[in-house]
């Protein structure tokens, strides 16, 4: 699969995770995109086991299009597969970072 990064993930990659020296979040975000890198398609992902150790989830009622990924107790990873929704998990290769939230979850 393939990875791209919208400015306002690198914006909070910069403020969230890198300014506050957070270096095991900074491993584990480079442990989830290897993740996502070595798999064929979103289907896979889902069913690969250590996207249960990342939990790696979709979410559900109005944010169904969008997965999460947690990087620790209070930040999560937003992702979006390229596609329009419904799609199918078989054909989605290219998936989008789009920001790290500690909305619901408190300051990381």
């Amino acid at each position: 699969m393939k990875i791209f990064k919208t400015k306002q993930y690198e914006k909070d990659y910069k403020k969230k995770i890198v300014g506050k020296h957070l270096y095991k979040e900074i491993d584990r975000i480079q442990d989830i995109e290897e993740l996502i890198l070595d798999t064929d398609n979103l289907k896979t992902l889902l069913k690969n086991p250590l996207s249960n150790m990342y939990n790696i989830e979709q979410k559900k009622g109005n944010l169904k299009e969008l997965f999460t990924a947690r990087i620790n107790g209070k930040l999560r990873l937003v992702m979006r597969p390229n596609g329009e929704y419904p799609y199918s998990q078989i054909d989605i290769v290219e998936i989008n970072f789009i920001e790290i939230d500690n909305h619901h979850y408190g300051e990381g």
